[in-house]
């Protein structure tokens, strides 16, 4: 357990954290849900801001919610990823998670 907890403390970057996530969701973030996701990346962030860690996160993060609006089709981004997503997948959490990383990949080739 504690070799789990050091490599979800170690990654490098958001992007990293989010990739090792993915293998196992269940097992890092207690189930398969994008609601959860999101709060563990806006703690991560937190994390950040806190302490002054600047990632350069290359495309950067903070454009993700506009990226998403254009993928799926909405006018606006002001609802943020997650309310886009979940709208688009009839709030079925699961099904969102698995939007969201399809979504991630695409971001991260942009």
């Amino acid at each position: 357990m504690e070799r789990l907890i050091n490599q979800f403390m170690n990654a490098d970057n958001l992007y990293s954290l989010l990739d090792f996530i993915r293998e196992k969701p269940y097992l890092h973030i207690g189930n398969k849900h994008l609601s959860t996701l999101y709060y563990t990346i806006n703690g991560y962030r937190l994390y950040c801001l806190h302490n002054k860690i600047d990632e350069n996160l290359i495309p950067e993060w903070n454009s993700f919610h506009d990226f998403v609006a254009k993928e799926l089709g909405f006018y606006e981004s002001t609802s943020g990823y997650r309310n886009m997503i979940l709208e688009k997948c009839n709030f079925e959490e699961e099904k969102a998670l698995v939007e969201f990383y399809k979504l991630f990949d695409l971001f991260r080739k942009s």
